[in-house]
């Protein structure tokens, strides 16, 4: 059955503060993606009822599970969901499908019904042939399709995934990523995910929620955290230079003029052309604003240029990378540059420039001094 989650939550765990409200879409994968210590994980055990919030409501297609006000505390046993653990869980002693049978048998169901969906949860896994074996002898991809499929068992209409690729090596996890979203498409099933790996929450997630320090930084789809982060943690899982400020005034050419907050030293300015991003309006002064500018659009300098390019800022070269071919973002023939800007401070995240090995050859870069400049058409302004 697929259902509409509600989910409003507010309690402290010792010194940490998790608070947060959102709904996931029936039938679809939502997913929680942040750094370790977010309170990802806190969230999925708090939802499956395994912990209990000081404040809060969870519901699922319209039924309580837990709503502090109405003291309504629904048991983890009785909510019907599905908790993939984050390292499996599975018994090692028993057979794949004494495994998948284990909440079933909980429950006290008839053996013949026990079969049945033991089938068929296997099946739906892909799995079917593999009820004899042991866990020692699946592959780690096939151990986490047991744990799926011990999960779908029980018929859930709320799928909890933690973690679900993270306990595999990376060319594994290159397989099984394909083989889960295969599955997660054909069931239909209302899902909530933890990631902290942003490529997987750019596959998986039909939403994706952005947690730091327990509550939730931004929201949307695929496209929203690529062209419009809203911190410089999503800004550096996805690539991209990242700066917030506030509007102070615009150029006669619509150029957008803004003024970073917390810079050691005023005024420090930033020159961006205005995204469209559906605005009906032109954002006011004063507004609150956000930047971003890709790497390759950085050009770097020994001395102040005589270039046309409106931002350019000194500072001092942190590190020099040289990429490689494999990673998400890396080509062959790069050099990833990091600067730290005068003035700014520490507070602030390097400037990161993307040049071609000859550029580096050239400026003979090391630690040193440096000019970094970008073009106003190349940084894009978004409220």
């Amino acid at each position: 059955m697929n259902s509409l989650l509600r989910v409003s939550l507010d309690t402290y765990l010792d010194s940490f503060h998790l608070s947060l409200n959102f709904s996931a879409a029936e039938g679809k994968t939502t997913v929680l993606l942040g750094e370790s210590g977010a309170g990802k994980s806190t969230v999925l055990r708090l939802l499956a009822g395994l912990q209990h919030p000081q404040q809060g409501h969870i519901s699922l297609d319209s039924v309580t599970y837990f709503d502090n006000e109405q003291k309504i505390v629904v048991p983890p046993q009785e909510r019907p969901f599905g908790y993939v653990f984050q390292d499996y869980i599975l018994f090692p002693h028993l057979t794949v499908f004494e495994n998948v049978a284990f909440g079933l048998r909980a429950q006290h169901l008839p053996s013949r019904l026990i079969r049945a969906r033991v089938s068929e949860a296997l099946d739906r896994v892909h799995l079917v042939g593999y009820d004899m074996r042991k866990p020692a002898q699946l592959s780690g991809g096939q151990q986490q399709r047991v744990a799926i499929a011990r999960a779908l068992a029980l018929q859930p209409q709320l799928l909890l995934l933690d973690e679900p690729l993270s306990a595999l090596d990376v060319q594994t996890r290159r397989e099984v990523r394909q083989e889960l979203q295969h599955i997660l498409a054909e069931l239909h099933i209302t899902t909530i995910m933890v990631t902290h790996q942003y490529l997987e929450a750019l596959l998986f997630g039909h939403s994706i929620l952005v947690l730091d320090d327990g509550h939730i930084i931004q929201q949307g789809d695929q496209r929203d955290l690529l062209e419009y982060p809203r911190s410089s943690y999503v800004a550096e899982l996805i690539g991209v230079n990242f700066f917030r400020g506030r509007i102070v005034r615009y150029e006669a050419d619509g150029t957008c003029v803004i003024a970073l907050q917390n810079s050691e030293y005023q005024p420090f300015e930033i020159f961006a052309a205005l995204s469209e991003q559906g605005q009906e309006a032109t954002p006011d002064i004063g507004e609150e604003a956000y930047v971003v500018v890709n790497p390759r659009s950085v050009t770097l300098y020994q001395s102040p240029p005589d270039a046309s390019a409106r931002n350019l800022f000194p500072g001092t070269i942190t590190q020099v990378l040289r990429l490689r071919s494999g990673g998400v973002q890396s080509r062959d023939g790069y050099v990833r540059v990091s600067i730290a800007l005068d003035g700014l401070g520490s507070k602030f995240p390097p400037l990161t420039a993307e040049i071609t090995e000859v550029s580096a050859t050239r400026l003979r870069l090391q630690q040193q001094r440096i000019y970094a400049a970008f073009k106003a058409t190349e940084a894009s302004a978004y409220t």
